[in-house]
C-alpha cells in the first residue's frame, strides 16, 4: 500500500504523495490543561490489534458493535458491556471501515474484495469493487453501498451482492485517497467527490438529482489545484454541508443543491451539524462552528492547532473530537470551551468518534476501543 503506514496525516502531503515525502507539518500545540467540568466515564474498554495503515472505524447498531482489530480480523461485539461475541479472519487488509446494517457486517478490502456476514458470524455474501475499497460500506435497507478507490459509487443488493447501479464520474489527474463513506438521508445518496463535488442520488435507482460544486480547483500545480471532499457530508433538514480540502465549506438545499451559504475553510477530518450550528475541524486542527441558517462564525477553538485533530461529532450541548496523542476532548457547542478531557491508550484518534445512544465509541490506531460517556 503507497499510503504511509504510520499516523495517517501528519501531514496532508503524505496522504497525495506517499512515504517518501518530507513533512514540512507545524509543531503541534502543547496539551491544553483543562479543568473537567464534566467527569467522563469509561463504559468499557477493549484492545484489539492495531493497525498502522488504516483508519480504524467502529460501527454501532442497536445493541451491536462492529469493529476491526488489526488490519485482517473482523470483531463483533455487544454494544453494553464490551463483550466479544464472535471473531473472523479476513483474506486481505481492510481499510479500517466497517459497515452494518439490522442484521449485516459489510467491510471491503484493499484488494477490492466486499464480504458480507450475519450478525452470528456466518458469511452471506462476497463481491467485487473496481478498486481498493478504503471507506466503510454503508447498509442502506435492502442495498449495501462502497466507494471505490477510484471514485465509483456501487450500490449492491445486501441480500445476496448483485450489483444494483454505478455512479460515475471522470476524476482529476491528481486527488486524494478517500475514506468518507455516502450518506444517506431518507431516499437519496449524498456523495462527496474528488474535483469539489456534490452529487445527491436516489438510493433506489442510482438516478442523479443534482451536482453542486463544494470548492473550485485553483492553483498553478497539479497539488495546488486539489480541492477534494475527503470528509462525509453532513445533513439535516433542509440542509446538506460539505468540506473541500483546500477548499470551502459550503451548504446546499437539499431539494435542488441551491448554494445557501460558504465559507474558506480546509479540511479532511470532517463536520457535524445539529439545529443550531455546522462544526468542522480544519486542517489545521482548529475546531470551528458556524451558525447553521447563516454561516456566520459563532466561535473558534484553537488549542488544538496542529494536533491531527478527528472530525467532531456532537450530541446535546457536547462536541468530542479525538488527537494523535490518543486524547479525547469535550467541547461545549455553546462556546467552544473544553468540558472534559480523557486520555487512552496513546494511539491516535483519526476518525470521528461514533455516536453509541447517549455516549461515543472511540477507537484508537493502537486498536484501543472505549465506550465513552460524561456525567
Amino acid at each position: 500500500m503507497n499510503l504511509c503506514r504510520s499516523l495517517i496525516a501528519v501531514s496532508i502531503v503524505a496522504l497525495v504523495a506517499g512515504c517518501g515525502v518530507t513533512s514540512n507539518a507545524p509543531k503541534p500545540a502543547p496539551l491544553p490543561v483543562v479543568q473537567n467540568k464534566a467527569s467522563v466515564l469509561i463504559g468499557w474498554h477493549q484492545s484489539l490489534g492495531s493497525a498502522s495503515g488504516s483508519r480504524l472505524q467502529p460501527a454501532v447498531r442497536g445493541d451491536a458493535v462492529a469493529a476491526l482489530s488489526g488490519e485482517k480480523n473482523l470483531v463483533f461485539l455487544d454494544a453494553k458491556s464490551g463483550s466479544e461475541r464472535w471473531q473472523v479472519s479476513l483474506p486481505s487488509p481492510a481499510a479500517g471501515g466497517v459497515g452494518l446494517g439490522d442484521d449485516l457486517v459489510v467491510v471491503g478490502t484493499l484488494k477490492g474484495e466486499i464480504l458480507a456476514f450475519g450478525w452470528d458470524g456466518k458469511p452471506r455474501w462476497n463481491a467485487h469493487a473496481s478498486s481498493e475499497v478504503l471507506a466503510p460500506p454503508v447498509v442502506a435497507g435492502s442495498l449495501v453501498l462502497v466507494r471505490g478507490g477510484d471514485g465509483r459509487l456501487t450500490a449492491y443488493s445486501a441480500a445476496d451482492g448483485a450489483v444494483k447501479w454505478i455512479y460515475t464520474r471522470q476524476q482529476p489527474a491528481l486527488q486524494l485517497r478517500s475514506f468518507a463513506p455516502p450518506v444517506v438521508a431518507g431516499d437519496v445518496v449524498y456523495y462527496g467527490q474528488a474535483g469539489g463535488r456534490l452529487a445527491a442520488i436516489t438510493l433506489n435507482d442510482g438516478h442523479v438529482l443534482w451536482e453542486s460544486q463544494v470548492a473550485l480547483p485553483h492553483g498553478v500545480s497539479e497539488i495546488e489545484r486539489i480541492a477534494d471532499v475527503v470528509a462525509a457530508p453532513v445533513v439535516q433538514g433542509d440542509l446538506v454541508c460539505a468540506v473541500a480540502y483546500q477548499g470551502r465549506l459550503a451548504c446546499f438545499n437539499v431539494k435542488n443543491g441551491g448554494l445557501i451559504w460558504s465559507r474558506e475553510v480546509s479540511s479532511w477530518s470532517g463536520m457535524a451539524m445539529d439545529s443550531k450550528a455546522v462544526y468542522v475541524t480544519d486542517d489545521k486542527g482548529q475546531v470551528m462552528a458556524y451558525e447553521r441558517s447563516s454561516g456566520r462564525n459563532l466561535w473558534r477553538q484553537d488549542k488544538l492547532a496542529a494536533r491531527v485533530v478527528s472530525g467532531p461529532t456532537v450530541m446535546g450541548r457536547t462536541l468530542v473530537v479525538g488527537d494523535y496523542q490518543g486524547y479525547a476532548h469535550f467541547i461545549d457547542t455553546d462556546d467552544g470551551s473544553f468540558v472534559a478531557q480523557q486520555p487512552t491508550d496513546g494511539g491516535a484518534i483519526v476518525v470521528a468518534p461514533q455516536l453509541a445512544g447517549e455516549r461515543w465509541l472511540i477507537q484508537t490506531q493502537k486498536g484501543g476501543l472505549y465506550l465513552m460517556g460524561l456525567k
